[in-house]
């Protein structure tokens, strides 16, 4: 079966490792539209959003143009890249893809499959990239510095790290993995999934990274 005969679902969801999440929806769209990949972004019907936060505007925007008739007639491509959505704008695209427009195709890259509500997330074909399984040093430094430190050291370190979301996220990816590797009771284990609901909470557009990081803070484990 050659590239442009391919068949492929409406969705997807892209996980772990953006940049190579990135890459393959790429190539999965240059196959869609019958293109080269350095050829997308001129194609008419490709559209790549790469956001901050994923809004309920952007939602609205996608809604729109994927009901247009295809331009070239391949179909319409859609790469959705953000580590952060709001909840109304995950709604808006459930709508969407619960009656997809013919030939319109979707593919959503974030860092983790947490990001996005499990009623998306089942409406769309997950694919999983492999991030890299160590820690630089001195991430890995700061964070088992982290747990060592008493809860107002804690409060002081994340102070600087909550005045940015993509560092908020960044430093509870780096937790939950060190965390992992230490599990050894049931508490660690309900902290561990008290972590994967606040990094969902940190996606929603009234979170605030600062609270969030306060009560990692506070609900660790006394035992480390």
């Amino acid at each position: 079966m050659n590239k442009k005969e391919k068949e492929y679902n409406h969705g997807y969801l892209l996980v772990g490792d953006t940049e190579k999440g990135l890459e393959k929806a790429l190539k999965m769209s240059a196959e869609i539209l019958n293109t080269k990949k350095p050829l997308l972004l001129a194609n008419p019907d490709f559209s790549l959003i790469d956001a901050d936060k994923f809004l309920i505007l952007d939602a609205r925007k996608i809604k729109q143009d994927s009901s247009k008739k295809s331009f070239l007639g391949k179909g319409r491509v859609f790469i959705i890249k953000s580590n952060s959505f709001t909840r109304e704008a995950q709604n808006a695209l459930l709508k969407t893809f619960e009656e997809p427009a013919s030939k319109s195709y979707f593919l959503i890259i974030t860092n983790s499959p947490e990001n996005i509500l499990e009623t998306l997330r089942s409406r769309l074909t997950v694919l999983s990239f492999s991030k890299s399984r160590s820690l630089s040093k001195e991430k890995e430094e700061f964070t088992n510095k982290f747990l060592k430190v008493s809860v107002d050291k804690k409060l002081k370190l994340v102070e600087e790290i909550s005045k940015e979301k993509e560092k908020t996220i960044e430093f509870l990816g780096a937790l939950e993995m060190v965390f992992r590797q230490r599990l050894n009771s049931k508490e660690d284990i309900d902290f561990l999934d008290n972590l994967l609901k606040q990094k969902i909470n940190l996606s929603q557009r009234a979170s605030s990274p600062k609270m969030i990081l306060e009560y990692m803070c506070l609900v660790l484990p006394n035992k480390l």
